[in-house]
């Protein structure tokens, strides 16, 4: 196991990581003009006789920073390494919570296998970006989006007994968790019902807010380890 304030400098630097790199990633795409303002057509890699096209270029999803140089390379580094982060941490955080009841145990391995399999699908994002590996693309996002949930709802469940009476500024902090397993579902239909309908501006907004949910969660761990005994 980590030393306290390694884990707590790691779990910090695994959101500034991975929050900093998409933020910078994006921002670079968006005011970096040249073919990213031009229509893309992804036609080619959609099966069968579907298209999809972006005109005016890509929109602000988390996955645009990392279709073009030199925004590309800050996008993979910074998501390579908080995936790698995001492994170490819940193998980390699994021997940390250690629940008494069956279920928050169970809950508690489905916590480890989601996180690990998020940091992993970050890992490959990498590998396949949005405009020239569309198809793999999209099924390790899927992976990530999905593991995100279950991840946060799962760690929450397993840790309620444990983090019963630790609050973080007066407010309770199983109650912050379930807020943020809220908006991460709820995020996550609305992406997916916007996309549907080719709303893609809000529909990549709810796919920031379920990423910055997930974010979240790793920060509410800091008072686990900051607090007194």
């Amino acid at each position: 196991m980590m030393r306290d304030e390694t884990l707590r400098r790691a779990l910090i630097l695994g959101v500034v990581l991975t929050v900093g790199s998409l933020l910078l990633s994006q921002v670079m795409m968006q005011v970096a003009g040249g073919p990213r303002d031009q229509t893309i057509d992804l036609s080619d890699q959609m099966p069968g006789d579907e298209t999809l096209e972006f005109e005016g270029g890509l929109p602000p999803f988390i996955s645009s920073g990392g279709a073009f140089q030199p925004e590309k390379t800050v996008f993979n580094i910074g998501l390579a390494l908080g995936g790698l982060l995001m492994i170490a941490l819940s193998f980390e955080i699994f021997q940390r919570t250690d629940p008494t009841p069956r279920k928050r145990k169970i809950a508690n391995r489905i916590a480890l296998a989601s996180g690990v399999i998020v940091g992993f699908s970050m890992l490959n994002l990498t590998a396949h970006p949005l405009t020239t590996s569309l198809m793999p693309h999209i099924f390790w996002a899927m992976n990530i989006f999905w593991g995100a949930q279950i991840w946060i709802g799962c760690l929450t469940y397993a840790r309620a007994d444990i983090d019963a009476e630790l609050t973080w500024r007066g407010h309770d902090i199983n109650r912050i968790r379930w807020s943020l397993f809220a908006v991460a579902i709820l995020s996550f239909q609305l992406m997916t019902a916007l996309l549907a309908t080719q709303q893609l501006v809000e529909s990549a907004l709810f796919e920031w807010t379920l990423t910055f949910s997930a974010e979240a969660m790793i920060l509410t761990l800091i008072p686990t380890i900051t607090a007194d005994p």
